[in-house]
């Protein structure tokens, strides 16, 4: 279990409450919004673990305006990881390097916690790039959220 639940944010909470009542558990929880985080959440509900990283358009952000030259740009992935132009390999790398991440994430989740039958739930954003490029994640709702909420209001 999380050693200090008060520190975790009320939309994590919301997201793995809602990913565990719609989709059971065990559940790996992936919202793709300012920041990428990542909820583990036991077949009993327990909240187990939770990793933070930069989000995808923070990470973008960071290209454009603390480098000299490099130019904003639209985040997608591009048809190849090959890139030939500045542009798409911006896109590759940001696209390309997210994936990457999620998919280590959660093999290295499954791995340490001995849950390696969780299904892994991904919501935020840009998540629908990112879980269209990856069979590590089984589900993408973009509503995750609004569904939470709306499963914990109806239980008070």
């Amino acid at each position: 279990m999380t050693e200090n639940p008060k520190q975790i944010g009320a939309d994590r909470i919301v997201d793995a409450a809602g990913a565990y009542e719609l989709y059971g558990g065990p559940v790996i929880v992936i919202d793709f919004g300012t920041a990428t985080t990542y909820d583990l959440v036991s077949e009993d509900a327990t909240f187990l673990a939770r990793i933070t990283s930069p989000g995808i358009r923070i990470a973008a952000n960071a290209l454009w305006n603390d480098t000299a030259k490099l130019p904003e740009v639209e985040i997608k992935k591009p048809d190849t990881i090959l890139a030939k132009d500045t542009i798409t390999s911006m896109q590759a790398g940001l696209v390309y390097g997210y994936i990457g991440q999620t998919e280590y994430i959660i093999k290295k989740i499954k791995e340490e916690s001995g849950l390696k039958e969780a299904k892994a739930v991904a919501t935020g954003g840009l998540g629908k790039i990112i879980s269209d490029a990856t069979d590590q994640i089984q589900i993408y709702d973009s509503e995750l959220t609004l569904k939470g909420l709306r499963l914990i209001y109806k239980k008070q």
